[in-house]
């Protein structure tokens, strides 16, 4: 059902008395409504961002633990990891890279 026919049963639920069953009528016309309607969509470029935010905080606080290496390097690193490749750093610091 469209949101429009769905509108129009509430408004028609209008004229009859307050009973249980109008009551529980309006409950399901309503959360059939909130089912479509749509939901806020977020702005790609924002979730990008949040999520590369949090990649480079963690790349940062692994970057601690091995101040030697560089931030490219540790990059490279975790891309390995992820593929399943072993790498120089312990899985340790990648479970709990904080100081």
């Amino acid at each position: 059902m469209t949101q429009e026919k769905l509108r129009e049963q509430l408004d028609a639920l209008k004229i009859f008395p307050n009973t249980k069953l109008v009551k529980e009528l309006r409950n399901q016309i309503k959360k059939k409504l909130e089912k479509i309607q749509p939901k806020k969509q977020t702005i790609p470029n924002q979730s990008r961002s949040v999520k590369l935010k949090k990649y480079h905080r963690y790349i940062k606080l692994v970057r601690n633990s091995f101040p030697e290496l560089s931030h490219a390097e540790i990059r490279r690193q975790f891309s390995k990891r992820r593929s399943g490749k072993d790498v120089s750093i312990p899985d340790v610091i990648w479970q709990n890279p904080s100081p």
